[in-house]
């Protein structure tokens, strides 16, 4: 119930191939899912973490007919201590969906969580354990993205139109990404880029139009600028906008070639800037033979491109100066196999504008998308936090960033008993 604790039985191994450890910070008797990788969720100091997970069988849905429930279920809202594994449960009676990252964020001070529960965009006072309801919002709507400004006045989320999907019935969860999109995208779903003001309790809309638009970002220490994305077929939209609230600028931003160029999982920096992964062809009978991340800033300008060798990490974020990264791939060499096994880290030197990629240690996650990878840098940069259903249940799984372990070649990785 709400203000339990619950110690956690943490276990942790060695990776058989770099020699790190590696913690799993929940026991594996439930879900535990955390926010997805754009969204904040840890406290100022680095200590705390937010999950989602059904494990106390508390959580209750109050319209059972509700299209948007969450992929694998719905649960509370806890508050983890990476130290010790102590959980602490937030919430009580509320449906907090799960599957591809949790509708739930920590603001920035740590003070407060934001969630999404039974049709209403919530608070919940972090030391109180208070709650109150910001905005309704009907169930035909698919809520994405929580953000947040730094200073903690602005939040950021998108609202899409839920449609019925015929193909996504006969799609293969574990070979498609997003079962149903190219239906989806067709169909033309209308939705809504939404600010909310908590220093004046005022929503406004700041964008919308008939494109499933997801991945919703406030500038960290600009609430006045915000990142969305126009969700759908890679090579049928023109992915990445920009919006400028005070003057209802929208911009695109990285104009692609249709056909020829693909960006996804955009994102802030801790410091501002936004980060993207790319993938370009020569001719649209091409496979693709060009992976970088781009770096770039709001107006477009002081753009940076960072070349991989072989095919790129996928979920990639940033450490705090941005100058490492981290993703859910460690491609090797051209011939390496299994390389979606791996957490990858990710160098971005800025005298050849190559991006190089070693290997971190093995998250031997399904694949579902429920079960994304995320992997996300502590605060401090000094740890990373990812998720796996390796060992039958989703956990959370922390490891510290050792560099000098981290396997730079596919003969290293040979000799460590790799593919």
């Amino acid at each position: 119930m709400k203000g339990t604790k619950y110690q956690f039985q943490m276990a942790s191994e060695f990776d058989e191939m770099t020699g790190v450890e590696v913690v799993r910070l929940t026991d594996n008797k439930g879900i535990y899912d955390r926010p997805y990788f754009t969204t904040p969720q840890f406290s100022q100091d680095g200590k705390y973490t937010l999950f989602v997970s059904d494990f106390t069988g508390t959580s209750k849905i109050k319209n059972p007919n509700a299209p948007a429930i969450g992929k694998v279920g719905f649960g509370e809202l806890f508050l983890l201590e990476l130290e010790n594994g102590i959980a602490l449960q937030v919430t009580q009676g509320e449906a907090i969906k799960m599957g591809h990252g949790a509708h739930a964020m920590m603001a920035p001070n740590g003070k407060k969580a934001y969630y999404y529960s039974n049709e209403y965009l919530k608070e919940v006072d972090l030391k109180t354990l208070e709650s109150r309801e910001l905005m309704w919002i009907p169930f035909s709507y698919n809520f994405h993205s929580l953000s947040m400004t730094n200073d903690c006045r602005y939040l950021a989320f998108s609202l899409v139109e839920e449609v019925t999907l015929v193909t996504a019935k006969f799609a293969n969860p574990l070979s498609e990404a997003a079962p149903g999109a190219r239906e989806r995208f067709f169909k033309e779903p209308s939705s809504l880029v939404i600010r909310y003001d908590l220093q004046e309790n005022f929503a406004e809309v700041v964008f919308g139009g008939h494109h499933r638009i997801t991945h919703t970002s406030l500038k960290p220490d600009d609430g006045n600028l915000m990142l969305f994305c126009h969700d759908g077929p890679w090579h049928l939209v023109q992915r990445m906008w920009t919006a400028r609230v005070s003057t209802d600028e929208i911009r695109p931003l990285i104009i692609q070639q249709h056909n020829l160029e693909g960006v996804v999982h955009e994102f802030f920096t801790p410091n501002g800037r936004i980060g993207a992964q790319y993938s370009y062809r020569y001719k649209p009978d091409m496979p693709f033979f060009m992976f970088a991340d781009i770096f770039v800033d709001f107006d477009g300008s002081n753009e940076e491109r960072f070349y991989y060798p072989y095919l790129r990490p996928g979920h990639v974020s940033v450490n705090n100066n941005g100058t490492l990264g981290v993703g859910d791939r460690a491609m090797l060499s051209a011939d390496m196999r299994n390389s979606e096994r791996f957490v990858s880290l990710i160098d971005y030197n800025r005298e050849t504008h190559k991006a190089e990629v070693s290997l971190l240690c093995a998250h031997d996650t399904s694949g579902k998308k429920s079960a994304h990878v995320h992997p996300v840098f502590t605060p401090d940069g000094s740890h990373i936090i990812y998720s796996s259903d390796k060992e039958g249940a989703l956990n959370i799984y922390m490891v510290e960033v050792k560099r000098n372990k981290a396997l730079k070649n596919f003969k290293m990785a040979l000799q460590s008993h790799c593919c």
